[in-house]
This record gives structure tokens, sequence and C-alpha cells, in this order.
């Protein structure tokens, strides 16, 4: 199940980030920058099946009609996250979808948000020996 992480340039780092510790825990993780077109993608990653993540600071350029054209795509209760990188106030439009924030977590806390956000660490069955 993959899961969509959208960010602003600035906040690349933290992608870089979550997006490692998703992977490391089984999941396959896209990044995709916040640029001119990112809600329509957003929209777009709606319609699959695995969670999409927001990742919102104050470095995020995202203007009114951008978060109506993305809270106007099917699915987003319950498939569309928000994560808080800062102490930022969310843009009005969001304050009503889920939210949490990894503002002022240490590593292994701000890491436990993440997987239980996206269902925890995916584990891999592998096929049995014949005879066990």
């Amino acid at each position: 199940m993959p899961v969509l992480v959208s960010h602003a340039p600035a906040d690349e780092p933290w992608a870089q980030w979550i997006a490692l510790e998703l992977r490391a825990a089984g999941h396959d993780a896209h990044l995709d920058p916040a640029d001119n077109g990112f809600t329509h993608r957003l929209a777009a990653g709606l319609g699959g099946t695995g969670p999409v993540l927001l990742l919102i600071s104050a470095e995020h350029r995202a203007t009114a009609g951008d978060w109506a054209t993305l809270l106007g795509a099917p699915a987003t209760v319950g498939r569309l996250i928000v994560l808080r990188l800062d102490a930022v106030e969310l843009p009005r439009a969001l304050r009503a979808l889920p939210c949490r924030s990894l503002h002022g977590l240490d590593e292994e806390d701000a890491l436990e948000v993440l997987l239980t956000l996206v269902g925890g660490v995916r584990r891999h069955q592998f096929p049995r020996a014949s005879g066990w």
C-alpha cells in the first residue's frame, strides 16, 4: 500500500526522513513536493489505496484555492492525514481533517506517531519451507 508524502520544498529534509522511516517499516513511500498542480496530484493519490500525508509548516505556500481543490476530492476523509511540522496554525480549510503534530517531538516519539498513522510496521510474509 503506497504512502504519498506531500511537502513544501523547504521541508524536504523532513519528507526524506519520513520516507526513509516508512520504507524501513516496509511501506512504499513516494515524495511529492508542493508546487503548481500539487493538489491535483494529491486528489489523484486519494483515489489509490494508501494514505496521503500532507506535511504542513510555515513554509507551505498553498492558497485557499489549492485547499478547496484538495478537499473537493473524493475519499479525502480518512485518507488524507495532516502532519504539522512546526507551530503554524492550520489553514481554516484543513481544520476539519485529522491532524497530528510532530513539532517538538524527539525522533522516537515522531516515529511512533508516524507509524501509528500509516498502520504500523508491515511484516513481509515468507512462504514456509515444506516440512516446517
